[in-house]
């Protein structure tokens, strides 16, 4: 009996590797098949701007005259203007403020577009909303 279990032993590593190799490459096809649906989906909802989107907000936004109010020490500033990348931000104008007085009354960060102010971080469909920017 010992030499029948002996016997099968490689079978069964050889079944239990088979098992695993297959368990990996199910999860990297289940893995790469949502990464690639959900790449689609923010693509045809607008729920994440490409590059060329963004520099098209930051163009838009800076014909009509719109002005992001900052600060030296607003972290939430910062991350407002890391939403644009590095080429859309250098075309926002930005305004920093050096005193409370300078700085719109809701503080920053705020968005001044037209006549009215918006206060807070905003997400960038947020903007297009707001501005009636057409990005697309």
């Amino acid at each position: 009996m010992s030499q029948v279990f002996i016997a099968l032993t490689p079978l069964i590593v050889m079944d239990q590797y088979i098992k695993t190799v297959l368990t990996f490459a199910t999860l990297i096809l289940i893995l790469s098949g949502l990464y690639f649906f959900s790449d689609w989906f923010s693509k045809t909802t607008g729920y994440v701007l490409g590059e060329d989107e963004k520099v098209n907000l930051a163009n838009c936004l800076s014909n009509k005259g719109a002005i992001f109010y900052t600060s030296n020490t607003c972290p939430d500033c910062d991350k407002q203007l890391e939403m644009f990348g590095e080429t859309a931000k250098k075309i926002i104008n930005v305004f920093t403020c050096i005193s409370v007085e300078d700085c719109p009354n809701g503080g920053v960060p705020a968005w001044k577009i037209g006549s009215q102010t918006h206060y807070g971080v905003k997400q960038l469909n947020e903007l297009i909303s707001i501005s009636g920017c057409d990005v697309f």
